[in-house]
């Protein structure tokens, strides 16, 4: 549920400050009877204008950079106009008390208090009725979609299953942690060889790595891996060796490594009746993303639509 519904949120919990000076106001898009304005565009777009802006290096990147979120959130904008529009034909009603709940749920999910409640509010100027008839759009919007969707998804016992051991037998669970000695360039392998041999006589892995590898701090540790993510030679050694254990040399590319297995973290799978929910939640999320698309390509095809951006 929380993707769609992040989509749907876009233009409104995110902010709508800009700095950006006072242009002349015009259309930028006509939905069927309804009209998209270059104000309320610049206003759902101002977070990201905030997040993107400040990266561009010249007046022209900047002003690509602001046709490019324009036509993005613009996009965005005309969605949530067909979906308004179709909760209006519909006469779909929301009451005071699902306002008060939403209202509620939100102030508690972002633990905000009646003070910086208020203080969101001013951030976005907005008066507290004015608030509350976006939040009761909004809720119409999602009476539709879960109405028009939600009604038509099954979720299979063999999708849940088929799910279950794609993603949690799949047997990547297991991560090896490792440090190394890396040591490159002219006589890299007699390096290698005299680090091996000092690592045998029973020198500390970490003093012998800050003496010969080349990349530093090395032997304090690389980080933890699958081993699809090693290299062939090194996961055929790896794989055999148990916590402590240190490698002989292997060659990998044009360098010479000593591998020191610190531990090996391996998540056991849980039973499917402890993930059924999840997993069920999961794909019924999968799909209403795909129907969500789906219908809104419906709805575009059968509006009338006219971008003058």
């Amino acid at each position: 549920m929380k993707r769609w519904c992040f989509f749907l949120f876009f233009s409104f919990f995110l902010g709508i400050t800009t700095a950006f000076a006072v242009v002349v106001d015009r259309i930028v898009a006509v939905v069927n009877d309804d009209v998209i304005t270059l104000s309320e565009l610049d206003e759902a777009a101002a977070p990201l204008y905030q997040r993107f802006l400040p990266r561009a290096k010249n007046p022209v990147e900047r002003e690509n950079l602001i046709r490019q979120i324009r036509r993005q959130v613009l996009t965005q904008m005309i969605d949530e106009k067909l979906l308004a529009q179709e909760a209006e034909k519909l006469d779909i009603k929301v009451s005071p008390a699902e306002i008060d709940h939403f209202i509620a749920r939100f102030k508690e999910q972002n633990g905000l208090s009646d003070q910086k409640f208020q203080e969101f509010l001013t951030a976005q100027g907005l008066s507290y009725e004015e608030y509350r008839q976006k939040v009761a759009e909004q809720i119409k919007r999602l009476k539709l979609v879960q109405g028009r969707i939600q009604e038509r998804i099954v979720i299979t016992e063999q999708e849940i299953e088929e799910y279950y051991r794609k993603h949690y037998l799949s047997g990547h669970k297991t991560k090896y942690e490792l440090a190394a000695i890396i040591i490159t360039g002219p006589g890299a392998e007699e390096k290698a060889e005299a680090a091996y041999q000092k690592l045998k006589a029973g020198e500390d892995f970490k003093k012998v790595a800050a003496e010969y590898s080349t990349l530093k701090e090395s032997g304090e540790g690389l980080g933890s891996f699958r081993l699809e993510e090693l290299a062939p030679e090194v996961r055929k050694v790896v794989v055999k060796m148990k916590p402590e254990d240190v490698s002989p040399p292997i060659k990998v590319g044009k360098s010479w490594q000593i591998f020191k297995l610190l531990a090996i973290h391996s998540e056991t799978s849980k039973p499917l009746g402890q993930v059924r929910a999840q997993i069920e939640q999961k794909l019924r999320q999968e799909k209403i993303d795909q129907l969500l698309q789906k219908w809104l390509k419906e709805l575009r095809q059968k509006a009338y639509i006219r971008v003058l951006l």
